[in-house]
């Protein structure tokens, strides 16, 4: 079939459309797939730095003797931490593109002031019991941060793949974009259960810290024309299809049953 009739073919733009509408799904589906991909990174990298920490005994209570064989210094302990951390979290394959800011600055964003000063040429911190402690229990709060936000990213992966199914259906009952009379309320009606099955879902998800319910989209959309590529999916059907009175009910229409 030559490329004019294809074009005057009915289900021709029946295909382009269902191409048109689902375009933000699959660039969503791919935008999830890589942010889960570099938080899974981070979350291994993190459970490696917590597993070298533990190895790095603290600074005694009481200062050894000066010159004392065998002992590490308050800086030697502090940079086993500090190599452990750039060989660790500062290696995933997109800290540079996403972070690409220095030790120092990435702790202290991370877990705060406090442990990050320990870093600082001039720092008068030492690597006490208490200091690992609180080191070691904000790297297993980073831990779980990540381990939630992967179960985010995968609610929401489940979320778009359920809106693809719930889509390809309604448009593999079409013959062509315009809707008979009779079709269009059972049509209308299965757009706004789409819909609203993606709001319940945006409404009732499990946040984690640093987003809430919508801002999830922003983090992950944000590139792209829109923030929320399921309402845009419905939207475009919205836009593009028909909704006629058919001139004769009782033939054969472009929907099937």
């Amino acid at each position: 079939m030559s490329d004019a009739n294809s074009e005057r073919n009915p289900q021709y733009f029946v295909h382009s459309l269902r191409q048109y509408v689902l375009a933000p799904l699959s660039t969503a589906s791919r935008l999830v797939e890589t942010e889960r991909a570099e938080v899974v990174a981070e979350l291994d990298a993190y459970e490696t730095f917590r597993d070298r920490l533990r190895e790095i005994d603290p600074a005694p209570s009481t200062p050894p003797d000066a010159g004392l064989p065998g002992r590490d210094t308050t800086s030697d302990r502090i940079e086993r931490v500090r190599d452990a951390y750039r060989d660790t979290v500062l290696s995933t394959p997109h800290y540079d593109e996403s972070y690409g800011e220095p030790l120092v600055a990435h702790l202290g964003r991370e877990f705060g002031a406090g442990i990050a000063d320990a870093f600082r040429p001039d720092s008068a911190v030492s690597f006490t019991a208490p200091y690992k402690r609180t080191l070691e229990a904000r790297t297993t709060g980073s831990i779980r941060m990540r381990r939630d936000f992967v179960d985010t990213l995968d609610a929401e992966a489940e979320s778009i793949e359920d809106a693809r199914g719930d889509l390809s259906t309604v448009f593999a009952a079409l013959d062509t974009t315009i809707i008979p009379e009779w079709h269009c309320e059972s049509f209308t009606d299965d757009l706004d259960a789409v819909a609203q099955r993606r709001q319940q879902t945006i409404q009732r998800r499990d946040s984690v810290p640093q987003f809430d319910e919508h801002s999830l989209c922003a983090l992950l959309y944000d590139d792209e024309p829109w923030t929320y590529p399921v309402l845009t999916a419905v939207a475009r059907t919205r836009e593009a299809v028909s909704l006629e009175q058919s001139p004769n009910p009782g033939r054969r229409n472009s929907a099937r049953g």
